[in-house]
């Protein structure tokens, strides 16, 4: 996979064409585990202007955070179709 390919990249790349420079300043993510220390499942969610536009869960943070980013992104994507 390819640097542009990734989720996170591809969310933000995405975001600085709606937002310019201060696309930083929409976004949040909240992450959290839980489970047994030696089964844990990772959850992250990310929020565009307060709004929760991704959830994923996942045995690692960092796929957890791709997947919500992957469905932040195809969500955004759909919305700004919409609008045209």
């Amino acid at each position: 996979m390819s640097n542009n390919d990734h989720p996170r990249t591809k969310l933000n790349n995405e975001l600085q064409k709606i937002y310019g420079p201060s696309a930083p300043a929409h976004i949040r993510w909240e992450t959290h585990s839980q489970g047994r220390p030696n089964d844990l499942t990772w959850h992250a969610t990310v929020y565009i202007d307060d709004m929760n536009y991704g959830y994923a869960s996942s045995s690692t943070v960092g796929n957890a955070q791709d997947r919500a980013a992957e469905a932040a992104y195809n969500y955004l994507r759909l919305e700004r179709s919409s609008r045209r």
